[in-house]
């Protein structure tokens, strides 16, 4: 299974939780509905958020119970606008009844068990590549940026992540073979493929 990376806010239920996160080891979303997710579908999260007009969350609230894994990356840029976090999932999803509470310094329920990268020290956003800067001013919650792994694993560095497994690493290496094969009609057409 491929490893993604996602963009995670730390603002669950409008709150700024970066600290928590760090001390807790976790990412979270917000809405309080009052009960676990683990087995409820889209449309029954959808229903759940609804009653309490929070419809709009369904997407951040079921791309945390369902879409991601453990062994993902999650880059989480501070709300101070310069410190940005990198993590592995490492868990499934998880309700903490304790925060489903609608109240800010609370509220944040929903959530996954995190692995902090470098010591739980920020690096700086103005740091980072410009297509990963780029991709933080989403304005949303949680956000699917798995297009810039290449950057985000040589971010990280960390020996774990088969970044072999993607499809560009594996057609670059169906060519390096290409251009040790016997046949010198198959070495030329790798050569030209290469040199495009």
């Amino acid at each position: 299974m491929e490893t993604r990376v996602w963009l995670v806010r730390p603002l669950p239920h409008g709150s700024n939780h970066m600290k928590d996160f760090l001390s807790e080891n976790i990412i979270a979303v917000g809405y309080p509905v009052g009960e676990n997710l683990e087995k409820c579908n889209y449309n029954q999260i959808r229903s759940l958020l609804k009653g309490h007009g929070w419809e709009e969350g369904i997407g951040n609230v079921n791309t945390l119970v369902h879409a991601m894994n453990p062994g993902d990356i999650v880059i989480v840029p501070d709300d101070n606008k310069k410190d940005v976090y990198f993590g592995k999932i490492i868990s499934d999803y998880q309700y903490v009844e304790e925060f489903d509470e609608d109240k800010p310094e609370s509220g944040y329920p929903h959530q996954r068990k995190v692995e902090w990268y470098f010591n739980k020290k920020p690096l700086l956003r103005s740091d980072l590549p410009d297509e990963l800067r780029g991709s933080m001013r989403y304005p949303g919650t949680i956000a699917d940026i798995t297009k810039h792994h290449a950057h985000v694993f040589n971010t990280i560095k960390d020996p774990s992540l088969n970044s072999d497994s993607t499809l560009e690493q594996k057609a670059k290496r169906v060519l390096e073979e290409m251009l040790h094969h016997n046949d010198p009609e198959v070495k030329l057409r790798a050569a030209e493929i290469i040199l495009k």
